[in-house]
């Protein structure tokens, strides 16, 4: 039997030819309905199962809020957890210019558990203790959360309200604001909400929530600061490249006065400023060090005015590095404000003002013409050198003060929360929906 008969024969057996319309019509619908039912269901499983994978990975589903009645914009810069899961950290930045009150009594939070599209529902984590941090002046706020067990994979709802409002709210941003939160408090009272996941395996893990008492100093250094102290310092190593490659073509052009010559004529190596005549970089770059660890170091005997005299390798933020610049009996605010009126560099002017002479004696820059053909080679050497030298004093300068200047920054910003940090822990601070 042909495949063309064997067809046939399928179709006359369960009643699909053109003799049993109405029945081959129930077949078909049947498997229809049938494998429609299975994508239908296929779906349903997919997408409980991104929430599942949802719920279990992301940790943050909130970036950045606004104040319901102030309309201050604020940051989530993430949540944290112990290696225990039982302690969260959610940290919390407004600009430091923003007028907030950095009084951590002038807060109180609202705890509320949420489904995966943000819905409120009950906490499911028991024993939940919270705690308002504000860190100094420098806009941070945070709220840690301590639990009786690790935190469930659960969305939950964190609601901070102020209490004193230091900015003048308009009566139209108030009505949206309020309006937009889907909750009437927030046309009645400051405050913001936040979507975090601290049982969540995609939440970063700090030391400071491992110690046995919380140090605001060394959480914001860990969450704020660390981050910006890398790049401080990658921007200061980055700088010493430059100033190597700069003091290398300056030992390059320097060799040139004595190899080129016009009638017997050369130029004498000019009289270099002090301040960077016997400057040197010393050690490698990351790029040619075997293990990708720079250990380039400026060494010089002379400080730009302005400037620091930072060994920022051997430190970090954290442990700081002014004590060992700020001469003792001054504070290190009275240190910064020296180091402003110590004026401006003078090596630029003192390298324009460079005499160039030849062998002979004579001035290249005073006796001939820079449109002399003759000279054109001299010209160019001298020219070289010249903005070999401007481009190293530049550098340097940039290098010990407003290079520097950022990383100490850093460090000043960590004492303010260190002497001025404020909390709030008493049980009227947090409530939780269980």
């Amino acid at each position: 039997m042909g495949i063309k008969d064997k067809a046939l024969a399928f179709s006359r057996k369960f009643k699909l030819d053109s003799h049993h319309a109405i029945e081959r019509f129930g077949v078909f619908f049947g498997i229809f309905a049938v494998t429609g039912a299975i994508v239908i269901s296929a779906s349903g499983a997919s997408a409980y199962q991104a929430g599942r994978d949802s719920l279990s990975q992301t940790a943050l589903y909130t970036s950045d809020f606004k104040t319901s009645k102030t309309n201050l914009d604020g940051t989530v810069d993430g949540v944290y957890t112990n290696e225990s899961g039982n302690k969260a950290l959610v940290m919390m930045h407004f600009s430091p210019t923003a007028q907030i009150s950095y009084n951590a009594a002038d807060y109180r939070a609202f705890l509320l558990g949420s489904d995966t599209s943000l819905n409120s529902e009950p906490v499911s984590t028991s024993g939940i203790k919270g705690s308002f941090y504000a860190f100094g002046s420098t806009g941070y706020v945070g709220v840690l959360l301590s639990a009786d067990r690790p935190f469930d994979r659960q969305v939950l709802n964190l609601t901070v309200r102020a209490n004193a409002e230091l900015t003048t709210p308009g009566a139209e941003q108030a009505h949206s604001s309020g309006k937009l939160a889907g909750d009437e408090t927030f046309s009645k009272y400051d405050q913001w909400r936040v979507f975090f996941n601290p049982g969540a395996s995609g939440v970063q893990k700090i030391a400071a929530l491992d110690a046995l008492t919380f140090d605001p100093a060394q959480a914001y250094y860990e969450v704020a600061l660390k981050e910006m102290e890398a790049e401080a310092k990658d921007a200061l190593d980055q700088k010493l490249v430059e100033m190597r490659t700069n003091l290398t073509q300056i030992q390059s052009y320097t060799s040139d006065l004595q190899t080129t010559k016009i009638d017997g004529l050369f130029l004498r190596p000019p009289t270099v400023p002090v301040s960077i005549a016997t400057d040197k970089i010393t050690g490698v770059s990351a790029a040619a060090a075997k293990d990708g660890v720079s250990t380039l170091a400026l060494q010089t005997k002379h400080v730009v005015p302005g400037g620091f005299d930072l060994n920022w390798r051997a430190g970090n933020v954290y442990d700081g590095y002014l004590d060992a610049l700020v001469p003792a009996g001054q504070s290190y605010a009275q240190f910064f404000t020296k180091k402003r009126d110590e004026g401006s560099d003078p090596t630029s002017q003192q390298i324009s003002d460079m005499q160039w002479i030849l062998s002979d004696g004579t001035s290249l820059t005073k006796d001939y013409q820079s449109s002399d053909v003759t000279m054109r080679p001299l010209m160019n050497i001298m020219n070289n050198l010249s903005q070999a030298y401007q481009n190293y004093s530049r550098n340097k300068s940039q290098y010990e003060s407003d290079l520097s200047l950022d990383l100490l920054r850093l460090d000043a910003s960590l004492r303010d929360v260190q002497s001025n940090s404020t909390v709030r822990d008493d049980k009227e601070f947090l409530t939780t929906l269980h």
